[in-house]
């Protein structure tokens, strides 16, 4: 099935809502100005994993689970995911390569993107380096690192190449959708700036606008 994302838009709309009939109408009306929607606990914990499934008719799907276990549940959770339709999944890189080479090795045609740095100040700020060098010999398909901490963006960019990097941060922690794509970033990740606003659809329009005047 051919979905409505435009894919050439710079946007990852991030979905941090519990209600099934206010994610499945977001995802329905904002689908075709964003590249990807991404999924985290809240909307998976309130109506199961299938929902995984329903929002795939609409949009890539991006599952923000963070897998941060031994390689075996990890390995689990990644085939889980896989059978309903996600796009793709993120893992930490902090519990290392054999965990993550597991996730790699079972996500099959699903895109796996590590967190290498966060969008707040945290303990793995001090390993980045070695956590981008272990995703890049895991054969992940791209990183995760701070669109609103552009300096530390930036050095990882400097050190990981041409893989992607999807960045979040932009809008309530502040970030910078122009200085984030400058410093690096492939896709910026936005959630409470679109689905808190009075007009969502607008809300994006105007983050796509900013994007392309770079």
């Amino acid at each position: 099935m051919d979905l409505p994302t435009m894919e050439d838009s710079k946007i990852i709309f991030a979905l941090d809502v519990y209600d099934r009939d206010t994610g499945i109408e977001l995802a329905k009306n904002l689908a075709d100005q964003v590249f990807a929607i991404k999924v985290n606990w809240p909307i998976i914990l309130e109506n199961g994993i299938k929902i995984i499934s329903e929002l795939s008719k609409y949009s890539k799907i991006i599952c923000d689970f963070k897998l941060a276990d031994v390689e075996n549940t990890d390995k689990l959770i990644t085939e889980k995911v896989a059978q309903y339709g996600a796009w793709g999944i993120i893992s930490h890189a902090f519990t290392g390569i054999k965990s993550l080479r597991a996730v790699v090795k079972s996500a099959g045609q699903m895109k796996v993107f590590s967190v290498v740095s966060m969008s707040q100040e945290s303990y793995i700020d001090n390993v980045y380096d070695k956590l981008v060098d272990d995703s890049l010999k895991a054969g992940v398909f791209g990183l995760v690192a701070p669109a609103n901490r552009p300096d530390r963006l930036k050095k990882i960019r400097d050190i990981s190449g041409d893989i992607k990097i999807i960045a979040p941060g932009v809008g309530a922690q502040g970030g910078n959708i122009i200085s984030a794509i400058m410093a690096g970033a492939d896709y910026i990740i936005i959630g409470r700036s679109i689905y808190d606003s009075p007009d969502p659809i607008g809300a994006i329009k105007k983050f796509n606008d900013e994007a392309t005047k770079l």
